[in-house]
């Protein structure tokens, strides 16, 4: 299957590659087509309708919610397993500086939807509208030309949807931590399918940090504390210190992509509209020198197929192989 062709893009453009070494991180304008951004509405609609049956699936407003306003030492996350809550919940417990991170945001109408801010992972082994798009769109064309790669593997999926008046912020963070790799030919495509701006909960990222020749500890998504036991250090307070850093913000229409390199630091605002939802999924994609290894920290992932070794290529069964295309035969063998 071949990618759907945008034909007010460049297949590729020189100005993306020089963003992307220089600053880490390059938005380009209208590269997913709107039937591709509708094929990801319509995964994201599915997401959300079964997230209580979901191993992946977090409301990280509620999650917030409970870590820092419930009594009890219990937190209901379902049947969700992909983050170890009792450590999560030991992590803030450790910190007497941990604070939720939020905006500050007006008071829910009556009668208006709650807030929430959704978090899933792995919809691509579920949904075929994902697949569509992460593997057969331009995107792996594009990003393994950033990457000045061989060859690229695509890693995995995450979708994130901000209702309106949620007011929790996605904390500075850094990827490489979170993943089960090693090398630095990663890159991750943010993708808007709503209109984003700084209401609404644009993206923002620091200039220049996929240079900066460090390792950050990951945190725990909706505050800045770190496991004491990551042998990585601690990311500095961004938020309680903006103006020390180049900060860029890019207002995105649907169809917009930001590729941001794995080792750049950013995060995103809360949505303080009133009644502008900001639905997003990312694609992150490995080239050629990356290889698996399981990290102190990281994500680990579920419905893998195989076990690997660390220091071992990725595997296609689980990490496809999506660029160069390879043409299958249709003939039985």
């Amino acid at each position: 299957m071949g990618f759907a062709a945008n034909v007010n893009v460049p297949l590729i453009n020189p100005k993306w590659v020089e963003d992307y070494e220089r600053d880490g991180v390059v938005h380009v304008k209208n590269l997913i087509t709107p039937e591709e951004v509708e094929l990801l509405r319509t995964a994201v609609a599915k997401q959300i309708l079964h997230k209580d049956n979901s191993l992946t699936a977090y409301d990280f407003e509620d999650l917030q919610d409970q870590t820092f306003n419930s009594n009890s030492n219990d937190i209901d996350v379902g049947t969700s397993e992909r983050f170890d809550i009792e450590l999560l919940k030991f992590i803030v417990d450790l910190d007497p500086e941990v604070r939720p991170i939020r905006d500050d945001v007006s008071p829910q109408d009556d009668g208006a939807s709650k807030a929430m801010f959704f978090h899933d992972a792995a919809g691509w082994r579920h949904h075929e509208e994902i697949r569509k798009v992460a593997l057969h769109s331009r995107l792996p064309m594009v990003t393994n030309n950033l990457m000045r790669s061989k060859y690229t593997h695509f890693w995995e999926d995450t979708t994130f949807a901000k209702s309106p008046r949620t007011p929790q912020r996605t904390v500075f963070h850094q990827d490489w931590s979170y993943f089960q790799i090693d090398g630095e030919k990663c890159c991750i495509v943010w993708i808007a399918l709503d209109p984003a701006d700084e209401e609404n909960g644009r993206m923002e990222y620091i200039r220049g940090s996929h240079r900066w020749g460090k390792v950050f500890a990951p945190s725990i998504f909706f505050a800045q504390s770190v496991n004491p036991n990551s042998p990585y250090d601690e990311l500095p307070d961004i938020e309680g210190n903006r103006d020390a850093y180049d900060i860029v913000g890019f207002d995105c229409e649907p169809g917009d992509v930001i590729i941001h390199h794995v080792m750049t630091v950013h995060g995103s605002g809360g949505n303080k509209s009133a009644d502008r939802p900001r639905r997003a999924m990312s694609f992150r994609y490995c080239g050629d020198d990356i290889r698996y290894f399981d990290k102190p920290g990281a994500i680990e992932q579920q419905y893998l197929t195989q076990q690997q070794e660390n220091g071992e290529k990725l595997n296609t069964d689980d990490y496809p192989l999506v660029w160069p295309v390879v043409e299958c035969s249709s003939q039985a063998e």
